[in-house]
């Protein structure tokens, strides 16, 4: 399937809107910031972190093999493969609640200066309907169905935003359960919208069988390692300023945290088509197409996001200080480094989308194992001395040498693989 230009930008409109709603709650997620006092805010922030390993291991990681191997041609056993996959995420979702509901206190427990007694087993609850909600939306993305998608993704924004709205202006917000229990109503209404939608796409007549079973669980095995491993350096972070930081230092680099993450949402964006769309190119024998493709994508991310780059890393100051009212104003540096790592991540992130779709997971995965390794350790020297500055420097470590990783590889595999195709 060759996408035109103007097909591509109807796609990229519906997928820059869906993502620019996960945008608008970070916006959200700085008012957040300004009501709640530092350690409510830090109990928010860590509980978020909990919330995104627990959808991780809830599924999460089949979910990519679902976007993959649904995006290829049109067969029965496409469809076996999408049943196994939407079956195999639903399991794990039931199976890591249950884990957290059994092993909650022991959460708590672990970090005695961070109050998170309660949180565990509303997170099951985000973890379960997460899931439910993102399998028919990630059907509907096998058919690049991105409009439909978008308006599920709004209606999920005005939900959970429109009750933490309301309750941060009426004065009421007073911690993270109540931002989780508005995020399972979102997960609820997203889950029927999507289930509407994607309701012709299911085909139950096509089973599940032990070949589908076998494509779903490798894909999903080096998923598991690539999401685990890119959790661990995206979020480790968080987890560990837990524990060798105070809850001040947890809620300046979260709130610094908050006004970068906007920005990552345009790749993000583009993953969503690049996906289904180079899979099924690559299957279909149109492999020349594929880096041109990814270098577009990444020069159209740059462009969109630079503006705010710039911003972010020369003015951090002026930026933190009137965003959350004076607070934080001494961890500027920390927005002016991750603001500025912006420019780097796309590289990482689009072509590790890429590598999976010429069937390659195993690259995202070694290189976002190098980038985990180069993360906690650079977190267990820099934290102790640096607080939440030493954590950002070793994000950036960790980004770099990932992104250089994926990147040589993938161009390298392209490269054999074209070559290969031209002498056929």
């Amino acid at each position: 399937m060759v996408l035109k230009r103007s097909k591509i930008l109807n796609l990229g409109f519906p997928a820059l809107v869906s993502q620019g709603s996960l945008a608008l709650w970070g916006v959200i997620s700085i008012l957040i910031a300004r009501r709640l006092p530092d350690n409510a805010y830090a109990v928010y922030a860590l509980s978020r972190s909990i919330e995104l390993f627990g959808g991780l291991l809830g599924g999460g990681f089949v979910l990519s093999a679902l976007l993959k191997l649904g995006s290829e041609k049109s067969s029965t056993q496409t469809s076996a493969t999408a049943n196994t996959a939407m079956l195999v995420t639903l399991v794990f979702s039931l199976v890591t609640a249950a884990i957290l509901l059994l092993f909650g206190d022991y959460i708590d427990s672990f970090y005695p200066e961070i109050q998170l007694s309660g949180i565990p087993p509303v997170i099951a609850l985000v973890v379960v309907t997460g899931a439910l909600a993102q399998i028919p939306r990630n059907l509907l993305l096998t058919k690049l169905s991105t409009v439909k998608v978008m308006k599920a993704d709004i209606l999920s924004f005005l939900i959970r935003g429109g009750i933490v709205g309301w309750l941060i202006y009426t004065g009421v917000l007073t911690g993270a359960v109540q931002v989780l229990k508005a995020t399972v109503l979102a997960n609820a209404g997203a889950f029927l919208f999507n289930a509407w939608n994607a309701r012709k796409l299911f085909d139950p007549a096509a089973g599940v069988n032990r070949a589908s079973s076998k494509r779903v669980l490798q894909f999903a095995a080096y998923s598991l390692g690539t999401s685990f491993a890119g959790f661990i350096y995206t979020r480790t972070d968080i987890l560990m300023l837990g524990k060798l930081a105070p809850p001040e230092d947890v809620a300046a680099y979260s709130a610094s945290r908050a006004l970068t993450s906007m920005v990552v949402m345009v790749s993000a964006a583009a993953n969503m088509i690049l996906m289904p769309a180079v899979s099924r190119d690559w299957t279909s024998g149109l492999k020349k197409s594929v880096m041109k493709r990814a270098m577009k994508a990444v020069a159209i991310v740059e462009l969109i996001q630079l503006p705010v780059v710039v911003v972010l890393v020369i003015f951090p100051v002026q930026i933190i200080s009137t965003v959350y009212h004076g607070r934080y104003s001494a961890n500027w540096p920390i927005l002016a480094i991750l603001g500025g790592l912006a420019l780097v991540r796309p590289f990482g992130s689009i072509f590790s989308t890429v590598s999976s779709a010429m069937n390659k997971p195993q690259y995202s995965f070694w290189c976002i194992l190098l980038s985990a390794g180069v993360n906690v350790t650079l977190n267990i020297v820099l934290i102790p001395r640096m607080g939440g500055v030493g954590a950002a420097w070793a994000t950036v470590a960790a980004v770099v040498s990932g992104a250089v990783a994926v990147v040589v590889l993938s161009v390298l595999h392209w490269m054999k693989e074209t070559k290969a195709e031209q002498h056929l």
